[in-house]
């Protein structure tokens, strides 16, 4: 008991602040960095020659992300003089949405008219192949907005196998009495709706009014979830649909291949090639790099270098702390017989809160001519945990020493993908949960019953603290490691922001890297007159990078970790939520919170 009154203290205090950032829309967040893990990666030793300063790993490279960038330059990278040098040659670790997408973002808009000095991109995944029908489905609202910086034909042919995300409503299950229909169903009562495409809009056009007669010259563009033709940039699509867009968009508008079944095993710094040599569990080496980006997700090895300076292959690169939230979500491939046009009428997010449980239902874009799929998640409170402790932890014996804790932690997967598939068996689980819940109506006992595909993870917290960031050089040689997505800012999922913010992340990476090599291209020590360019510093941008996507990331992670305790209250906090959202959505704070957390921040 003691235990659950102060993790309410704690969702209290990250309601308030969440409260407070929808009135205010900083760009600040409330903690460090919170992050959840992937456990059990395959781990083997491999090494490089000794004269490369070996540092061993045992990595896993699955994740996320994606970017790119307009220029207006088209000028030709020229070879610097030593020590500044372009970035010509990249690795990406990763080939989730945030490794993809960071693919696109190098290649789509390279300002080099010079197929000699093109940034040339290498892209490696642990997996032996993406499965498209493996993950759930997720919102897009400000990562397609930096897609559409990254390539507008990318942007059309991922809007084009989506669905347009209309509304949100939330219900409730009745605290007395009954709102039953003719067939007898509880339908529950309903908390608050709201009309997505219409808040979007209306927060763009206060926006406008506020930019009217800003100062000119105002280098920081602002980017809107409204485009010039007034379409609202809010959809829902299948994960893998996207990864796979993503990966035959890569191959057919760039030639390039993800090389797959490739785990990486070692990074080292080559003094003779000047460049980052990478090695691989089948004993590959590629390189060198004048990058190396993570996008391995939340068991990332290139964040335990970063993190760290060194790879170590017996090393446990999870900190995690398992929450008690556990979430079972379950696919519906849409019906072939169904009218596509009338299928893609839109999107709607239904939300139900019953006793320590709460579910989500909508339909989601699968591609092009394809019915659009249905999905269902539930999330509910693990039974052996009060919160992130162990039930066990709590009881004691005649001797009044704690008994140490038997409860095994639900896996583990915020990347959601085939690694954590559940047998049709867990079908009658989901469905006893719903009914311990109470969650009203059959909506979700319907899909979970007719879904093709399940998974169940738990959600886990990592360490907020990183004393590093996401860069660190590789000895002294201005060849340096960057994480993005997963790897860098790993979120629950409980605002749906993990793809969006691996998409900015991947857009505004590039940029700097871009930048970057046109301070080479434009440095002089010394002109006319007496006076030097800027002296170029791909560290200072990356730093630069970090810090603009940090903040709002963290915000998000904060928030999202408070709305998970919250929702899944049970008895008095259960009621205390149900009348949280009821008064938020009348006070429009949630319209200020959804947008604030969709809005890009690039």
């Amino acid at each position: 008991m003691v235990s659950t009154i102060l993790i309410f203290i704690l969702v209290a205090c990250l309601l308030l602040q969440s409260t407070c950032d929808a009135f205010t829309f900083p760009s600040s967040g409330v903690l460090r960095d919170v992050r959840v893990s992937i456990n059990g990666s395959v781990e083997r030793r491999c090494s490089l020659p000794a004269s490369e300063h070996v540092q061993h790993v045992a990595a896993s490279s699955t994740s996320s992300s994606s970017s790119t960038r307009s220029r207006s330059s088209t000028t030709t990278l020229q070879a610097a003089t030593a020590p500044h040098q372009p970035v010509q040659k990249v690795a990406i670790i990763g080939s989730g949405i945030a490794g993809l997408a960071l693919a696109h973002a190098f290649l789509s808009n390279n300002p080099s008219s010079s197929n000699n000095n093109k940034i040339q991109i290498d892209i490696f995944d642990s997996r032996t192949n993406l499965d498209e029908k493996a993950g759930s489905g997720i919102q897009l609202t400000g990562g397609l907005v930096a897609l559409n910086e990254i390539s507008n034909n990318l942007y059309n042919e991922v809007v084009e196998s989506s669905l347009p995300l209309e509304r949100l409503v939330s219900k409730c299950r009745p605290w007395f009495g009954g709102n039953k229909d003719d067939a007898g169903v509880e339908q529950g009562w309903q908390l608050l709706e709201l009309d997505i495409q219409n808040a979007i809009r209306e927060n763009a056009a206060a926006d406008a009014a506020k930019q009217h007669g800003a100062e000119e010259g105002d280098s920081n563009k602002q980017y809107s979830l409204v485009r010039e033709d007034g379409e609202v940039v809010a959809y829902t699509i299948l994960r893998g649909t996207l990864q796979r867009i993503l990966q035959e968009q890569l191959a057919q508008e760039h030639g390039v291949d993800v090389q797959f079944d490739k785990r990486l095993c070692g990074m080292a710094y080559s003094n003779e090639e000047n460049g980052v040599k990478c090695q691989f569990n089948d004993g590959t080496t590629t390189g060198p790099y004048d990058l190396v980006v993570g996008c391995d997700g939340i068991q990332s090895k290139v964040k335990q270098y970063v993190n760290t300076g060194s790879l170590q292959s017996n090393a446990d690169s999870s900190s995690a702390i398992y929450s008690g939230i556990r979430i079972t979500f379950a696919i519906q491939e849409g019906d072939a017989d169904d009218n596509p046009v009338q299928a893609k009428k839109g999107a709607q997010f239904t939300q139900f809160f019953g006793n320590g449980a709460y579910a989500l239902t909508s339909s989601y874009g699968a591609g092009k001519g394809v019915p659009p799929a249905k999905g269902a998640f539930l999330i509910y409170t693990d039974d052996d945990y009060y919160g992130p402790f162990p039930k066990s932890v709590f009881k004691r014996d005649e001797s009044e020493v704690a008994v140490k804790p038997s409860v095994e932690a639900a896996a583990e997967n915020a990347d959601w993908t085939q690694d954590n598939r559940v047998p049709r068996e867990h079908v009658a689980e989901c469905i006893k949960v719903l009914k311990t819940a109470a969650i009203p109506g059959n909506v979700v006992a319907d899909i979970v019953s007719n879904s093709n595909r399940f998974f169940d993870l738990g959600v886990y917290f990592h360490n907020p603290f990183s004393w590093n960031g996401w860069v660190r050089e590789f000895d002294k040689s201005a060849k340096y490691a960057v994480l993005a997505g997963d790897a860098a800012h790993a979120m629950p999922p409980f605002l749906g922001q993990g793809a969006n913010q691996a998409l900015q992340d991947a857009y505004l990476l590039a940029e700097k890297v871009f930048e970057y090599n046109d301070q080479v291209e434009q440095y002089s020590p010394v002109v006319r007159g007496g006076e030097s360019t800027a002296e170029p510093n791909l560290k200072a941008l990356l730093n630069e990078y970090e810090k603009r996507r940090w903040l709002p990331t963290t915000s998000i992670t904060a928030k999202a970790a408070g709305l998970g305790y919250l929702e899944t209250g049970s008895g008095f906090f259960g009621n205390f939520r149900d009348a949280f959202f009821f008064t938020m959505g009348k006070l429009k704070v949630v319209n200020k919170v959804f947008i604030d957390s969709a809005t890009p921040k690039i």
